[in-house]
């Protein structure tokens, strides 16, 4: 099994040296907006939102003419707000303040009709039966929660509650780019404290530090190893593969070197999501 890893990753360095491949978000789905407003959040709110759709605060509820269904939670939704403060020389300048606000998804209201269409998953995918059942096998075996919200924007793994969230089969340009994601988040999941311990022994998770880079290209590798065991080797899949990995390898300034080190870290993650025990020499 070490040999197909290592392959692989030789195949992936040798396509990143032909240039840059730019990356394309393989799948379509409805945005986090707000009822009144149209408005699309962004930022850090994509991430705060559980839900594609529609959002509402309180009073907009209320000036809709509905209601919060009984134990409903909010959601938070931050905003910067410019205030002017006088700094060192006496000079009045603009500071951002970080301020905040609740929501709610339409989903959680009575009385209240969306103003959007339904959303249509279009691409008659299919069911590849091998990459079903090494998902299927693997949160059964570690009682991950394995969640597919039609409509979604998004996909990811969150460690806080175990749980992957994908969007439809059906959003993905092809069934074989829905199960690359997929693998992508799964592989994710193995550095939780109870598997490999990645993210315990990572210093810094947010987006976009070294840390969270390093562990995107753990993911993408992995995902990689995944699709060729399955038999995924669709090139604009794997393309894709390559141009993800190579944004992250970027983002640490394009050390090669670190794909040695995060290719070990993905077959260990592969091996555990197989549950292939590998016995040290």
């Amino acid at each position: 099994m070490s040999k197909v890893y290592a392959y692989i990753t030789e195949k992936i360095i040798q396509e990143m040296e032909k240039g840059v491949i730019p990356w394309v978000k393989n799948w379509k789905g409805q945005k986090a907006i707000n009822f009144v407003s149209r408005k699309e959040y962004k930022g850090i709110n994509t991430l705060l939102l559980p839900f594609p759709g529609e959002y509402l605060t309180f009073k907009q509820v209320q000036e809709a003419g509905g209601k919060i269904i009984k134990g409903e939670k909010s959601h938070m939704v931050v905003f910067y707000k410019w205030d002017k403060k006088e700094n060192e020389d006496g000079e009045m300048v603009n500071i951002p303040i970080l301020r905040y606000y609740n929501v709610f998804h339409i989903s959680q209201c009575e009385g209240i009709k969306t103003k959007l269409e339904a959303f249509k998953t279009e691409n008659e995918n299919n069911i590849i039966a091998k990459a079903e059942k090494i998902i299927s096998d693997y949160v059964n075996k570690e009682n991950i929660k394995y969640n597919i919200l039609q409509g979604s924007d998004r996909a990811y793994y969150n460690p806080n509650n175990d749980m992957v969230v994908m969007p439809d089969i059906k959003q993905f340009d092809t069934s074989e780019s829905y199960y690359s994601t997929a693998f992508h988040e799964l592989v994710h999941s193995t550095g939780h404290e109870k598997r490999l311990q990645r993210f315990k022994t990572s210093k810094n998770q947010k987006f976009g530090s070294k840390d969270y880079s390093k562990e995107e290209l753990v993911a993408e590798i992995g995902a990689a190893y995944l699709n060729n065991t399955v038999g995924i080797d669709n090139n604009n899949v794997f393309k894709n593969n390559v141009a993800y990995i190579q944004g992250w390898l970027n983002a640490l300034k394009n050390d090669v070197r670190l794909i040695t080190i995060a290719s070990q870290q993905a077959q260990k993650a592969v091996n555990y999501i197989l549950d292939i025990e590998v016995v040290a020499k």
